[in-house]
């Protein structure tokens, strides 16, 4: 059994670092022209944009619609085929918004909810998910700054 001081660092920590990955997202984003948001540069690849669309399915669904219940319902397959992309200032909202939905949900998580099961059983526990959601953001915030340096070099 784990004090409440080690279930509230274990909360802090994962909100902390999934704000600290947004923020690189940030500021990715940032240093690109609206058009290389978008800009696809290898074929099949992705857009910065659309990597952040995905994120943001992918948080709303996993954290906000499977434990925090928020009823989201996700387009997986428009995260990265959208044709009519969102300004970059609701495309940011967005992200926010499921970052907060993050905060907000594992702000209130016990110890029995952090260790039972996650309702995606290939997860294990929404811990594990946790850790896995955290690990997948990291993944896409790298080839964001690879797909960044190659759009701005074009």
């Amino acid at each position: 059994m784990a004090t409440a001081s080690f279930v509230e660092t274990l909360r802090a920590t994962l909100m902390a670092e999934l704000e600290r990955l947004r923020d690189e997202v940030r500021k990715i984003a940032d240093g690109l022209s609206d058009q290389q948001l978008w800009q696809k540069p290898v074929q099949p690849g992705n857009s910065v944009g659309h990597l952040i669309l995905h994120l943001t399915g992918n948080l709303n669904h996993f954290v906000g619609g499977q434990i925090g219940k928020t009823g989201y319902v996700r387009d997986r397959e428009r995260e990265f085929t959208e044709t009519s992309p969102p300004s970059r200032q609701h495309l940011m909202q967005q992200l926010d918004a499921a970052v907060a939905t993050f905060r907000s949900v594992v702000g209130t998580l016990t110890e029995d909810q952090l260790t039972s099961a996650h309702p995606e059983q290939r997860f294990g526990t929404v811990l594990k998910a946790l850790v896995q959601i955290l690990s997948h953001f990291a993944l896409h915030r790298g080839q964001m700054s690879y797909i960044a340096r190659l759009v701005v070099a074009t």
